[in-house]
């Protein structure tokens, strides 16, 4: 198609549709998608979820629908009759359908010489794993921004840094996978806890921003509060101090080790601190 001027116009991109399909919660096909997804443009794209899928008649009326929008069919379904259903009716009405981690699944087989369970959502059973789960996350809770220093000796991993370093999250990240994490914050006109230099200081983890960083979720934390963006709190000369400040304190802390987590995503942010913890590096260095 030729526009006025002779340019051929490329007719507007269709939107296409992926559908997540699952038996559980679809906590582990919704997390590979989105790390998948994530390195392509996702302008055009619309995700469809369907989960706790529990007989051939949900899958039916699932692969109906994704014929309509002639969509791709992501799926995790442990269970051989659903799948072979699914795979089946998929086939029948024209459209692609990926097992997500059930090829995966086939190779540990054959290297472990077992057979799989094919228990749906075994993943999620309440078993101890789950309940350390449980404990961390009420620990985090707990112990977030400083609040009760005393229980910092039970501590697995504690955080420290300036405010909106992005402690927080990182701790409730991190004990979601089990970690008894606490965090407290740093500050020129504040003292430490007394507590946070009476253990293992190879447990701590002091946090770094860049100036930019720091600023625009200070910024943006002005904002949320209706305050003017204008404020001391993110002041870019204020904030340079600031961190230049903390710095300083790290260094007097050489134990410490110091994680810049500017540009970081809270996973490669939380990767990064337990490989560190868990190989026993020396001390992060600020150069």
């Amino acid at each position: 198609m030729k526009g006025k001027r002779g340019i051929t116009k490329r007719p507007p991109r269709k939107i296409k549709t992926i559908y997540l399909v699952g038996e559980g919660t679809g906590e582990t096909i919704t997390k590979i998608s989105r790390a998948s997804l994530a390195q392509f443009n996702q302008e055009k794209v619309k995700v469809k979820m369907f989960f706790q899928i529990r007989d051939k008649q949900d899958i039916g009326r699932i692969t109906r629908k994704a014929a309509e929008d002639e969509a791709l069919i992501a799926f995790s379904v442990v269970e051989p009759h659903l799948r072979d259903f699914l795979v089946k009716e998929a086939g029948h009405r024209g459209i692609k359908a990926i097992d997500v981690i059930g090829n995966f699944i086939a190779q540990l087989s054959m290297f472990l010489e077992q057979e799989p369970m094919e228990i749906p959502g075994r993943q999620h059973t309440l078993d101890e794993e789950y309940y350390r789960r449980m404990e961390a996350i009420n620990f985090a809770v707990k112990h977030d921004d400083g609040r009760e220093p005393q229980g910092l000796r039970f501590a697995d991993l504690i955080l420290v840094g300036l405010s909106r370093t992005g402690k927080t999250p990182l701790s409730t990240y991190l004990a979601q996978q089990g970690w008894k994490v606490a965090n407290v914050p740093l500050h020129p006109d504040m003292t430490p806890p007394e507590e946070l230099f009476q253990f293992d200081q190879r447990k701590i983890f002091g946090l770094i921003v860049n100036v930019e960083n720091l600023v625009k979720v200070r910024e943006a934390r002005l904002e949320q509060l209706g305050l003017a963006p204008y404020a001391k709190y993110a002041d870019p000369i204020k904030v340079a101090d600031e961190i230049e400040w903390c710095k300083a304190v790290y260094k007097q802390n050489p134990s410490w080790r110091v994680m810049d987590v500017s540009n970081k995503a809270i996973e490669e942010a939380a990767a990064s601190i337990l490989n560190a913890y868990q190989t026993r590096k020396r001390p992060g260095s600020l150069r």
